[in-house]
Formats: structure tokens, sequence, C-alpha cells
């Protein structure tokens, strides 16, 4: 081989700055689009988490018993328990999973079951959620503190068809 064919080998200063230019032109754009499809993938744990919380409300109101406000004593909360993406906490009615991003995503009703999400980073999202604002919360008449009566003088679940009780 001659010299002259052993020096056509390598790149050229000049070339290699347009590929590092144009990989980071693509990183540029691919990095913002890639986390954001990341967030949205994370929206599901929530949406699972919230709808798991409705079917227990919801059983639990089928039972006569009042919503359960208190987070621990959920068991559909296990899988939320070590989350790292949202911290999630109950309502009268409802129930919120709040990411460290900004939003929220919300069940403002255990009853419709309908999620919202609140905050500026909504938009960006890759699911259309409506606004928290724009829905309207039914009344449920298995929301508020437990006050019903204990029952007396038959079995629970036959005084439950007609009255909220607690065993």
């Amino acid at each position: 081989m001659t010299k002259k064919h052993l020096l056509k080998k390598a790149f050229t200063l000049t070339e290699l700055l347009i590929v590092v230019i144009v990989l980071g032109v693509l990183a540029a754009v691919a990095v913002p689009k890639f986390s954001r499809v990341l967030e949205t993938r994370r929206t599901t744990e929530a949406e699972h988490v919230l709808f798991s919380l409705r079917t227990e409300q919801e059983h639990r109101c089928v039972l006569g018993k009042h919503y359960q406000t208190n987070p621990a004593a959920m068991e559909g909360l296990a899988s939320a328990k070590g989350s790292k993406n949202y911290s999630y906490t109950l309502t009268e009615v409802g129930a919120n999973a709040t990411s460290s991003k900004g939003y929220s995503i919300q069940m403002p009703s255990y009853k419709q079951g309908v999620l919202c999400c609140e905050g500026s980073y909504c938009s960006s999202l890759n699911k259309s959620y409506p606004s928290c604002s724009s829905l309207s919360v039914p009344e449920d008449e298995c929301a508020g503190v437990s006050s019903a009566p204990p029952c007396e003088n038959c079995s629970c679940a036959e005084y439950a068809r007609n009255h909220p009780c607690q065993c």
C-alpha cells in the first residue's frame, strides 16, 4: 500500500464535528419526547390504583358501610405503598394520586369513577383527561363519617339491605 492510500482512512475533524452536531440535535428532540412518554406511562400506575380503590370502596358501600378515608386501612393501596411515582390520598368521596411533577390524577367520585387531571403538566401528557374543575361530584350515600347504628335483632346482611349499618 502506498502512503497516500493509508492517509485516506481517517476521518477529518470537520466530519466528526458534523456527526456530533447531528447527534446533539437528535438528542435535543428525542429526550423531551421520551420523558413525556415515560410520564404518560407512569399514569397507568395511578389509574390502576385509583380504580382498585374504587372497587374496594364500592364493595364497602354494597356491604352497607361508609367509604374508608384511612389509606392505611385499604388493601388496594398495598401496591402503592412503595410507589415512588405518586402519593395517594383518600377523601370522603374520591381519591387523588399526586405526582412530584406538579400534577395530580383524581377520581372526584367513587360513584362515577371518572378520572381527571389537575396541574400544568396535564396538557403535556399523551392522555386526554378532563379538567377536575369541569366535573360535578354526585351525592353518594356511602360518603361521610361512619355514624350508622349497629345492627340490632337481625343479621347484618338482612338489615343492610334496607339500612346502612356497621357490623
